[in-house]
């Protein structure tokens, strides 16, 4: 069966391919350049992703900054800014060196995570918000993929400047593309910002996401490697299988939650986290940690919710700069977990950081439970600005 796709849809959807298939490329090699080629030491590496993360507390500025820009100019800025960022990357020859392009690709990254939503929930219709977004993150999983596949096979021939040069020109061809989305689609708010009281709980659980994501991304393939001992090549095969089983399940996911609602799909998704995250702690099994860690990655797309409950409960004018908000308060936690985590990891062992992260997972699985039920929800006007 062919489905039929609006104009805007497949051009929101090529961008996502460029940058998608962008960051594929550029994530797979960074770690490796920076450690195998420039040499950063432990303690530059904390330095750097400090760096990388300060855009995101910055982002309700800078989403406040721009807000009244076109938001098809907006958001080619925002690739622009991150293919001069990305091809900076491999440019560099030292610690001094990288960190400009960290820093230049890093704003137009988190400026562009408050905008993507709001471009996704534009070309959605209310009985069809969960499909859309599914569909759209199924495109950046295919695109993600091929990079990855891109790395793999090539990197050897090309070298890492020329990689790094690759995901620049990719990013560059999405700046172009977004050119073409209709404006009028996205609802241009003529407020600076928005943080109201009865958006509370997006709020809260995008604070709580952001705590269990610092968590794992500080530590996850950390324990399989330095605990477990699991190669490159093993690492590189997780993540080819969390992007293909991310492509597959994605659309079904984004069904589930327009069938049976934020609330069910959610608490599934935090249930299931939960007990990964004590494995880790309390199964000393490598194989375990494995499997483990793969089923982490794909439950993660139950949180497609959290957009689509912003949708249904918040006025059209509030969606993009509340979605702002929601991604600075993910980023709160973003200076203070690693190095909370690490004093744990030393003083304890890897158990006591996984267990509480699971105490973060919990307060998010004791929220959802607030969402309204899916009958309520469909039912649910917008409130009026207050």
């Amino acid at each position: 069966m062919v489905l039929k796709r609006s104009i805007p849809f497949v051009i929101l959807a090529t961008a996502i391919f460029s940058f998608s298939f962008s960051l594929g490329v550029s994530r797979s090699i960074q770690n490796n350049f920076w450690v195998n080629l420039l040499g950063l030491r432990p303690d530059q590496m904390g330095l750097l992703i400090t760096a990388r993360e300060t855009p995101g507390f910055l982002t309700i500025l800078m989403a406040a900054v721009t807000m009244r820009f076109a938001p098809s100019r907006l958001a080619s800025v925002c690739f622009l800014v991150m293919a001069v960022g990305y091809y900076a990357y491999g440019l560099a020859q030292s610690f001094l060196g990288l960190l400009p392009g960290v820093l230049i690709a890093s704003v137009g990254f988190h400026l562009w995570i408050t905008l993507n939503s709001s471009f996704g929930l534009a070309v959605a219709t209310e009985k069809n918000i969960g499909k859309t977004l599914g569909d759209l993150q199924a495109v950046g999983f295919a695109a993600g993929l091929l990079g990855m596949f891109a790395v793999l096979f090539g990197i050897n021939l090309i070298g890492f400047p020329t990689a790094f040069a690759i995901s620049g020109l990719a990013m560059l061809l999405g700046a172009v593309v977004i050119l073409r989305f209709p404006n009028q689609l996205v609802h241009r708010s003529p407020q600076r910002a928005v943080v109201r009281r009865r958006y509370g709980l997006y709020y809260i659980l995008n604070f709580l996401e952001g705590c269990r994501f610092e968590f794992f991304q500080a530590f996850g393939i950390f324990l399989l490697v330095q605990v477990y001992h699991l190669s490159v090549q093993t690492v590189t095969f997780l993540f080819i299988l969390n992007a293909v089983g991310s492509l597959v399940l994605s659309p079904p996911v984004g069904r589930l939650i327009d069938r049976l609602g934020e609330r069910r799909i959610m608490s599934v998704g935090y249930v299931v986290m939960l007990f990964s995250f004590l494995g880790f702690a309390l199964w000393h099994n490598g194989t375990a940690a494995t499997v483990l860690y793969v089923v982490y990655n794909l439950v993660l797309l139950s949180e497609i919710g959290v957009s689509t409950y912003l949708k249904k409960v918040a006025d059209p004018e509030d969606v993009r700069p509340s979605l702002a908000t929601g991604v600075t308060m993910m980023h709160i936690p973003a200076l203070i977990v690693p190095i909370l985590g690490g004093v744990l990891w030393n003083a304890f062992g890897f158990e006591v950081p996984f267990i509480l992260g699971a105490c973060f997972i919990a307060g998010s699985l004791v929220a959802t439970q607030f969402l309204p039920s899916l009958q309520s929800a469909t039912k649910m006007e917008p409130n009026p600005a207050h």
